[in-house]
């Protein structure tokens, strides 16, 4: 007697907005199904390793496996190869590790936790603080804090620069419109702007830089000390001055 099995195929319509001759959507694609796959292999891996061995773990295969594919999951993950990738891999996560007076805490472990949830952004400044200090949030070292209030600065200056940028925008719609007619032109509305969009974008150049003339996120120059008595464009400045 002759089985017969018969093949039907299924067209499958997704609902995503990708246009799959482009290189950016086929990218996010492939991504995609190779974090699903990386997933999918740590999931089955965590689940051999809770047998003492091969053979005990082929007696036992994973419920959404067939024995089949489980049996080649078991030979990859005791291959020479794949041991000695996990082994290589380990030892790579061991240096995300930032020591510190209150003991150890993986990066990215810190920075998972302080990741914004709605938005998913970070903060840069306290993630840096928080791996950089102990528990009674004294610094690890002079140095550290030092870089905190370095990058602290930079992105505060970022902060207030697009605050003002924003309120005079909105405060003059004029502007606004020829700064949204430049991005149409320029960038589109099918995807967002890159730092190589920059030069092309000329009005928006200004826009900031007319900011940054009204409202300078910091003094323009560094108070100078004159360290003898001098005479600058005809006055007199005494030794220790502030110029």
């Amino acid at each position: 007697m002759v089985k017969s099995r018969q093949l039907v195929l299924v067209v499958v319509h997704d609902h995503f907005d990708l246009d799959y001759t482009r290189h950016e959507d086929v990218r996010t694609v492939v991504e995609t199904m190779m974090t699903a796959r990386r997933t999918h292999r740590n999931r089955m891996h965590a689940y051999f390793k809770k047998f003492p061995s091969k053979e005990a773990a082929l007696l036992k295969p994973h419920p959404d496996t067939t024995e089949e594919q489980w049996k080649e999951l078991c030979d990859l993950f005791t291959s020479e190869a794949f041991m000695k990738r996990s082994e290589q891999n380990k030892k790579n996560r061991s240096k995300l590790t930032v020591n510190h007076a209150a003991g150890s805490r993986s990066f990215q472990r810190t920075r998972a936790c302080m990741k914004n949830q709605e938005s998913g952004n970070i903060n840069p400044a306290e993630l840096y603080k928080k791996n950089y200090t102990n528990k009674d949030g004294i610094w690890t070292s002079e140095g550290a804090r030092e870089i905190y209030a370095a990058i602290l600065a930079s992105t505060d200056a970022t902060t207030v620069t697009l605050s003002w940028a924003l309120s005079l925008l909105f405060n003059n719609p004029d502007t606004l419109k020829k700064a949204q007619e430049e991005l149409d032109l320029q960038v589109g509305r099918e995807r967002q702007v890159k730092e190589s969009d920059v030069k092309n974008l000329i009005y928006l150049q200004a826009v900031l830089k007319e900011t940054l003339r009204l409202y300078p996120p910091g003094p323009l120059a560094i108070p100078h000390e004159s360290i003898e008595d001098c005479t600058l464009a005809g006055y007199h400045a005494r030794s220790f001055s502030l110029i």
